[in-house]
């Protein structure tokens, strides 16, 4: 059975210079990323592809998490909470409470993506095992971009965390696949969506703009620039064989291509 419906749920829009958008491009220039999740309407239950931004780090970064996010205040100064909400809160619009989400499938860990996570407790957390092991010990600029008070309580004993190495059938029948697309960080994953209408690619931070994916030039910051080369590569042959359409993460005019809730694709 293919997904019934594809939601796209903007949680804030976050802006930062171009050139770490899109490797060296346009240095100066301002990026006003959209910081999406997804959700899937599917006949065996619901699913998210990541949990966009928290609010509660932009507002107070100084107490996120149990130590803090104090780098995060400047950050937090261009993100604009106005341009979306929590997804508890588009779920809520929806008919839906955060206990019906049965599974909440992580691209990565980075805070735009893993914002929201304690809001779905009962929910199975997938995450490339690469990916989990690394949120904890990141090096580099990538230090910049996990946060403890993201995903500290999957440590948790009681938490239901499955960490993949390979391909991830979420439903069992093959209408949503999560594939391996390192690079941006080292368990980066996207995600292939059957609807009735088609197949979508959520590509998710593989490139962060439509001309860094035509052009297969990743985020500055990027953990591994010939990973990403390799992962966008391998993206466009995954999209030629199935046909399918590729929608990048953060690109504005990428996700006006989708429509705004409660609208969705079919």
């Amino acid at each position: 059975m293919p997904v019934e419906r594809l939601y796209r749920l903007n949680t804030a829009t976050w802006t930062f210079d171009n050139s770490a958008a899109t490797q060296l491009q346009d240095p100066g220039e301002p990026y006003v990323g959209w910081c999406p999740c997804y959700l899937l309407e599917h006949s065996d239950g619901l699913a998210l592809f990541d949990t966009g931004v928290s609010h509660e780090m932009a507002t107070a970064p100084l107490e996120y998490g149990p130590r803090g996010a104090p780098h995060m205040a400047e950050f937090a100064e261009t993100i604009d909470l106005s341009a979306g909400k929590p997804p508890v809160e588009h779920l809520a619009d929806l008919g839906y409470e955060p206990g019906d989400v049965d599974t909440v499938v992580l691209s990565h860990l980075h805070t735009d993506h893993a914002g929201n996570l304690d809001s779905f407790p009962e929910a199975t957390v997938v995450v490339r095992k690469e990916e989990l092991r690394y949120a904890f010990w990141p090096d580099g600029p990538q230090r910049l971009f996990y946060l403890e008070g993201d995903f500290r309580h999957l440590r948790e004993l009681d938490a239901d965390v499955v960490a993949i190495t390979d391909e991830y059938d979420i439903f069992g029948d093959g209408s949503a696949v999560a594939f391996p697309t390192p690079g941006h960080t080292p368990g980066h994953q996207s995600l292939e969506v059957d609807l009735a209408s088609g197949t979508t690619i959520l590509a998710a931070d593989a490139a962060n703009s439509r001309t860094g994916y035509e052009q297969e030039l990743a985020a500055s910051f990027a953990w591994s620039l010939e990973a990403s080369v390799d992962s966008i590569a391998a993206i466009k042959d995954r999209a030629r064989v199935a046909d399918a359409d590729v929608i990048v993460h953060h690109d504005p005019d990428e996700q006006r291509r989708l429509p705004d809730p409660p609208n969705a694709l079919e």
